[in-house]
């Protein structure tokens, strides 16, 4: 993984766990549907029967996949570098109201799903999910509900940083926000604005990749049961400082009714009615 796609990683967790803390959601009792089609004689497939909007499983949103304090954990006295999934956003209940415990089951946080090779039979799950979308890609308007963040990083400038081997790397990026409503336009551009300036975040080395499997699943969770041992790594690049926000600014974009001619006057759907972008730029180092 080369250091553009670890800077890209790196900035898409700090809006999503950090910055975005305030749109987490939470969803009480709700039922759990047998998925005969994915299920095996291997595992058994529960998915979420949500009716809350938007839809928690839309691309970019998902059940949130740490608790509230996802500090490095201790465990025995010793410190492991890494972030632990999280043990109490996802309660999962039996027929019987009774609490299933977490090893018998793992999470699809992307989908909704819950996942057991157990002998337990889930029905009901209370759960914390992401309300607002982050993306890094433009949202298909026929496909996407607001509000969404699209993550754009559109250009990078190198240049020397000291005599002999060092690098300044500055990067242009932009946030996309797409709201439902002027005032939820205005307090996501606030939050993020003021989470980006005079900020940094760590530049993370994602030995293991990111903190789902493409599968949904927590990172090394399908391996071991032990939470412990399953943590998402927090190792940071070396030799490099933490990624600074510099130069930021943020304005709302009014658009017209109706696109020019030439693209048919296609009237704007209403993912484009309350928008705003956020500019700055992406500041770091490197030793080599």
């Amino acid at each position: 993984m080369l250091r553009l796609r670890k800077e890209d990683t790196s900035l898409y967790l700090y809006i999503k766990d950090i910055a975005l803390k305030p749109y987490i959601e939470f969803q009480e009792q709700e039922g759990l549907i047998y998925n005969s089609i994915l299920s095996s004689s291997a595992s058994k497939v529960y998915s979420i029967n949500s009716l809350a909007t938007p839809n928690p499983f839309e691309a970019g949103r998902g059940v949130v996949y740490f608790d509230d304090n996802f500090d490095q954990t201790l465990v025995n006295c010793t410190t492991y570098s890494g972030s632990m999934e999280q043990s109490n956003r996802v309660i999962v209940y039996d027929e019987l109201g009774i609490v299933i415990p977490d090893s018998d089951y793992i999470v699809d946080y992307i989908d909704g799903r819950i996942i057991t090779s157990s002998n337990v039979n889930p029905t009901t799950v209370d759960f914390y999910w992401n309300y607002a979308s982050v993306v890094d890609e433009w949202p298909d308007g026929a496909a996407a509900v607001a509000p969404v963040v699209v993550i754009d990083i559109g250009g990078t400038d190198k240049k020397g940083y000291q005599l002999g081997a060092g690098k300044l790397i500055n990067r242009k990026c932009s946030l996309h926000i797409f709201a439902s409503s002027a005032a939820e336009r205005n307090d996501l551009s606030e939050l993020l604005y003021d989470s980006l300036y005079l900020k940094s975040c760590p530049i993370y080395e994602l030995p293991r990749g990111s903190v789902l499997d493409f599968d949904g699943t927590f990172v090394g969770r399908k391996m071991s049961n032990d939470k412990s041992t399953n943590l998402f790594s927090r190792e940071t690049v070396s030799g490099t400082g933490n990624l600074l926000f510099d130069n930021v600014s943020a304005r709302n974009i009014t658009l017209p009714l109706t696109l020019p001619k030439g693209a048919n006057d296609v009237i704007l759907s209403s993912l484009n009615a309350y928008r705003a972008r956020i500019t700055f730029d992406l500041v770091s180092y490197t030793e080599a």
